[in-house]
């Protein structure tokens, strides 16, 4: 059961964006989009959020500096954060887990370990 729990969503891909959403949509969760670091950042600090699932490659800010912000906020630094990457540099992995990332999965990722990688998330996080 999701609880009404509340997920940020963070890619600038459009495409991406709306099939997330819709995606945890279904299963339950309340989900908010955004399409950049900058307004990812805003919503972290104006909504309640249970979980952000983000890009780590964006314009305006970057997915690192996006976590680095989001982890020295006392309001959102223990927000579970997932880490959805196109990447296969195994060093960006390493940095966003060192960063306080919950968990980093490559994209495209099956839609059932995306949604069990949540819900463990969401656990864990309380």
């Amino acid at each position: 059961m999701t609880d009404g729990r509340r997920i940020l969503v963070v890619d600038d891909d459009s495409d991406v964006r709306v099939f997330l959403a819709r995606l945890l949509q279904r299963a339950g969760y309340t989900v908010l989009t955004a399409g950049d670091a900058a307004q990812a950042l805003v919503k972290a600090d104006q909504e309640p959020l249970d979980l952000i699932v983000t890009d780590i490659t964006m314009p305006a800010g970057g997915g690192f500096g996006v976590l680095e912000r989001l982890k020295m906020s006392a309001k959102t630094r223990s927000i579970p954060i997932v880490v959805l990457t196109g990447h296969d540099d195994p060093t960006i992995e390493v940095r966003a887990l060192g960063a306080g990332v919950t968990r980093v999965l490559p994209k495209p990722c099956d839609n059932a370990v995306l949604l069990d990688c949540i819900k463990a998330a969401l656990s864990e996080g309380g």
